[in-house]
């Protein structure tokens, strides 16, 4: 194996998935890619006002998931070659389009993220992932 993407959320499951995906980096002589999310929200008739204060929360976001990958990749990456990567979209379909095009033989993730409203509502990103991945996906426990 050449690349190994983990996708990242800040819960306890993403961490461990975090370790197990490092682990195997090093087992294999892999190099490991950390990702994270931010899925867009896309305000139709809203006033300006609320865009901009809704453009602030992203921007705050999208800070937020620089600082996740990049303390994962602190707390794993030792000994391994790591690369962090924020992404824009819905998790399930970032992480499919970052394995489609970011030479990646394996997709790591935890089995259940921090929103459990969105599971509730729209299923897990582990659920799509599997279905969409044009890579092997592995879901930690």
């Amino acid at each position: 194996m050449k690349r190994i993407l983990v996708g990242v959320d800040g819960s306890k499951e993403s961490r461990d998935a975090a370790k197990l995906a490092a682990d195997l980096a090093r087992a294999t002589g892999s190099s490991l890619v950390i990702a994270s999310a931010i899925a867009p929200v896309v305000p139709v008739g809203v006033a300006p006002e609320l865009v901009a204060r809704e453009e602030a929360a992203k921007a705050e976001e999208q800070e937020a998931a620089k600082v996740l990958v990049k303390d994962v990749a602190a707390a794993v990456g030792a000994g391994i070659q790591v690369e962090t990567l924020v992404a824009a979209g819905s998790p399930a379909i970032a992480l499919a389009d970052l394995a489609r095009s970011g030479e990646v033989e394996l997709v790591v993730v935890g089995h259940r993220g921090r929103n459990a409203v969105a599971r509730a509502l729209l299923g897990s990103v582990a659920d799509r992932l599997v279905q969409i991945s044009p890579k092997p996906v592995l879901v930690v426990r």
